[in-house]
């Protein structure tokens, strides 16, 4: 699918190349020379209104002694007429729209997906694109600019480019990996690390990538299903997420739970969305109480946050 990134690109590049004589620029010369015609008129009335009103004060004080003179010069009134037409040579930027391509879309307070969330988008929704960020990055095997943008209730932030499209689309994008989901948060806790490329606390290795977000919590804190399906796994683990539960649900989508000090749910079992499945606990490779929440599509990590409302 088409992407905004690239209309914006063509854009920048094309825009200030363009000739100065335009339509615009010859309305605009036009609507200058007019708005100076009407100022001249205004200038000259008020010029003569004052003439006339100094020359009936100073008959009305005549031997008295006392002189009205004009309390301001005429050449600092009369140099309007010297004044230079200075018009800009540049078209004006139309105003660009785009449209959010995949089921739910975060805005964020910064240009990065580390940032907070300000905010969600819904699928097709149309958004005014007000700047595009020099930053870049790769999401669900995807590389694209940060793109400030404004919903039509005038609410502001930073999008992932790839997410937006310059066509209102007719599906959501099968790229991004989302869909209409809304998940809610399995645990009450706070977010301490986010999907995307991080410090390793345990290694202390730059640039790795984190699968999924971290839910800091007491540990024993309660944790539910984020949406319905089926228990394909429910055992410790040696390869880093100790006690894991792990979720199948619709469209290949499946959601991980690491880190669990109880585990309250058998593989095969069906789960309700907001079932108690287990509880918060530091098992396997952490550093304290967390939860370890992952989404993905088969083997490819999707970002936990786009799926929950």
């Amino acid at each position: 699918m088409k992407k905004f990134f690239s209309i914006a690109l063509f854009l920048i590049l094309t825009v200030p190349m363009m000739p100065a004589e335009n339509n615009y620029s010859g309305e605009h010369k036009e609507r200058v020379k007019k708005q100076r015609e009407s100022d001249l008129k205004k200038r000259d009335a008020i010029l003569k209104k004052m003439a006339l009103f100094i020359s009936e004060s100073n008959s009305a004080v005549l031997g008295e002694g006392i002189k009205f003179d004009n309390p301001v010069e005429a050449e600092f009134v009369t140099n309007i007429r010297d004044t230079d037409e200075i018009h800009t040579g540049r078209v004006i930027v139309p105003v660009i729209y785009g449209y959010v391509n995949t089921g739910v879309l975060n805005m964020r307070s910064e240009d990065s997906s580390a940032s907070s969330i300000t905010g969600r988008l819904k699928f097709r929704q149309k958004v005014e694109i007000i700047y595009q960020s020099d930053k870049t990055e790769i999401i669900n095997n995807m590389k694209a600019p940060w793109l400030l943008v404004q919903s039509e209730n005038g609410d502001e932030g930073w999008v992932f480019g790839a997410y937006v499209s310059d066509q209102s689309p007719s599906e959501p994008d099968k790229d991004s990996g989302t869909t209409g989901w809304e998940m809610i948060i399995p645990a009450s806790g706070k977010i301490t690390s986010r999907f995307g490329k991080r410090i390793d606390p345990v290694t202390k290795r730059r640039n790795t990538f984190h699968k999924g977000i971290d839910i800091a919590a007491p540990e024993g804190t309660p944790v539910y299903a984020a949406e319905s399906g089926v228990v394909s796994k429910a055992e410790f683990l040696k390869n880093g997420y100790g006690k894991l539960v792990i979720i199948k649900h619709r469209d290949n989508i499946a959601t991980y739970y690491g880190h669990l000090s109880v585990i309250s749910v058998k593989s095969g079992t069906p789960i309700g969305k907001g079932k108690l499945i287990g509880r918060v606990g530091s098992t396997g490779k952490s550093t304290g109480p967390h939860l370890h929440f992952e989404v993905r599509r088969g083997d490819q990590a999707l970002d936990p946050e786009s799926f929950v409302r």
